[in-house]
């Protein structure tokens, strides 16, 4: 059975991290633009990008501040899908531990373990940026766009209109983050999905007013409608 084990420092306490990760704003501040808890062993966690991509894993694990354990279901005769947080740490510094399980032996798993281990790392970097500046003061402003071109070629296209600085760029797959002005953090993720791709494009905005948001969307949508298209 396979694993991912990705962990990352994070200037803020325990507490701050806890939020991030077990309540429905601390999720949208780095993760997917809707999403919301019922919290304590029994519980769940609901998390959407868009119609028909969503999910709601059961919590099995309850520790504030020090470990979150959520599980879904697979097929049988299928391991549970399951990502434990570990948070280490107090004061102003923490260490938070992410352990992703369930992954089969077989090739029919490989598409998925090779997907979710290049993307942990950049949605761990937006977590740490977002919990650094405060999650409650976070807007998501996310686009999900299925795209008839391979992730090379939309990254390739995408890469001129990113002005900021990278922080983290996966050194295999087609994802990764960027500052961009006024602390905003841009999120690639380019994934294959048979011969197309599927893209999505999540900003993140600190203290900034709604129409600083339906701005930051109408700008990236101009700019996918005008590389690929408007959708169909």
């Amino acid at each position: 059975m396979r694993k991912h084990e990705v962990q990352i420092e994070i200037a803020a306490s325990p507490e701050q991290v806890w939020e991030a990760i077990s309540t429905g704003q601390g999720i949208q501040s780095w993760f997917c633009p809707i999403a919301s808890v019922e919290p304590g062993v029994g519980g769940k966690t609901t998390i959407k990008w868009t119609e028909g991509m969503e999910a709601s894993p059961r919590i099995e694990i309850w520790e504030p501040g020090r470990h979150l354990q959520t599980s879904s279901d697979r097929p049988e005769p299928g391991q549970p899908n399951v990502v434990d947080y570990f948070i280490e740490g107090s004061g102003g510094t923490t260490i938070l531990r992410l352990v992703h399980s369930g992954f089969g032996d077989s090739a029919d798993f490989n598409s998925e373990y090779e997907s979710t281990g290049t993307a942990w790392p950049v949605f761990l970097n937006l977590l740490k940026h977002s919990v650094e500046r405060g999650v409650n003061t976070c807007s998501n402003v996310t686009l999900f766009r299925m795209i008839e071109v391979p992730p090379a070629t939309v990254w390739e296209k995408l890469a001129p209109y990113v002005s900021g600085a990278p922080r983290y760029v996966a050194p295999k797959g087609h994802c990764g983050c960027f500052e961009l002005a006024d602390s905003a953090m841009l999120g690639l993720f380019c994934e294959k999905c048979g011969g197309s791709s599927m893209l999505t494009l999540m900003q993140l905005l600190y203290g900034a007013p709604a129409e600083q948001a339906e701005a930051a969307r109408e700008h990236w949508t101009g700019i996918l409608n005008q590389l690929f298209g408007e959708p169909k």
